[in-house]
């Protein structure tokens, strides 16, 4: 994927005045353009003239990252939002809570452009003072593990990435609803924990990474037990990872309204940043996503 532009969203809030950072810090990174929109939704914090306000956003951080900055002169909808995202190939913004009545049905603001947006998309939590150096990336240990590696390392300074597979428990209970013994459920994730170790390491091994004297490689895993939005959420706490990378599949609203994807909780639950990469936009899109 080519990167030609990020879109960052503000609501003159304190979490989107950090994803203004974040988005201006990537920008200097990658040496593109970062567009500035305002969001005009939920409670209304911002100022008489909010385009205005952002345009002289706009100048302080071009000024202090020495980089592109252009402020749309209009106030959107997240509807718009999104669909001005199409011409970007990042969407930045905070972990904005709000929830319309009118559309209830639809969850979050942060709901919506988790399920809505085409384009990667960046929940900024923390307030930035360095690139990413600490990157987590959740793994499903199908075809699409390598390019959402690939698109996670571009995301990291210097390259220092760690994957995680959480082994799903659902196993467990089918089992247990055939009354399987105590003895054979604990066989069936023991070997589940041990086939993830043995694909996630030829993953690496694919990759061929030049070797290194560090004794904190560059690229490392591990496996985990439980649902894989929750279960990744508790190891990046426990690492400090600064950024977590999870890729998205097209779901139904009426899946996205019962249960949410893995990357709508995680998008949640994270303590830390969190980029959500639809995997279409990675030129990966399986049999069933075809149909």
């Amino acid at each position: 994927m080519h990167f030609d532009s990020i879109l960052a969203v503000s609501d003159f809030s304190a979490l989107s005045a950090h994803a203004l950072e974040r988005a201006a810090l990537l920008a200097r990174q990658h040496k593109i353009t970062l567009r500035l929109i305002h969001l005009d939704e939920g409670p209304k914090i911002h100022p008489s003239d909010p385009i205005a306000r952002l345009g002289q956003r706009a100048r302080q951080l071009a000024r202090r990252y020495e980089i592109s900055v252009h402020a749309i002169e209009r106030s959107a909808t997240l509807d718009a939002v999104l669909a001005e995202a199409g011409a970007s190939t990042l969407l930045v913004m905070g972990p904005l809570s709000q929830r319309s009545w009118k559309r209830f049905h639809r969850g979050t603001t942060l709901d919506q452009a988790v399920h809505g947006s085409l384009c990667p998309l960046l929940v900024v939590k923390k307030e930035p003072d360095r690139a990413y150096a600490h990157v987590l990336v959740a793994v499903d240990l199908s075809a699409r593990t390598r390019p959402l590696i690939d698109f996670a390392s571009r995301f990291s300074t210097p390259t220092k990435l760690k994957l995680f597979h959480a082994v799903d428990t659902i196993e467990d209970s089918k089992l247990r609803s055939v009354q399987a013994s105590a003895e054979a459920i604990q066989a069936n994730r023991f070997n589940s924990r041990q086939h993830a170790r043995d694909r996630l390491s030829q993953v690496i091994g694919a990759l061929n990474l030049p070797p290194t004297d560090s004794i904190d490689p560059p690229l490392s895993f591990e496996v985990g037990n439980g649902d894989p939005a929750y279960t990744t959420a508790l190891h990046q706490l426990s690492t400090q990872a600064e950024l977590v990378v999870v890729g998205k599949r097209p779901s139904s609203p009426l899946a996205q309204f019962f249960t949410g994807s893995v990357a709508q909780r995680l998008a949640k639950w994270a303590a830390g940043d969190v980029l959500i990469a639809p995997f279409r936009q990675l030129g990966v899109v399986t049999t069933a996503e075809r149909l």
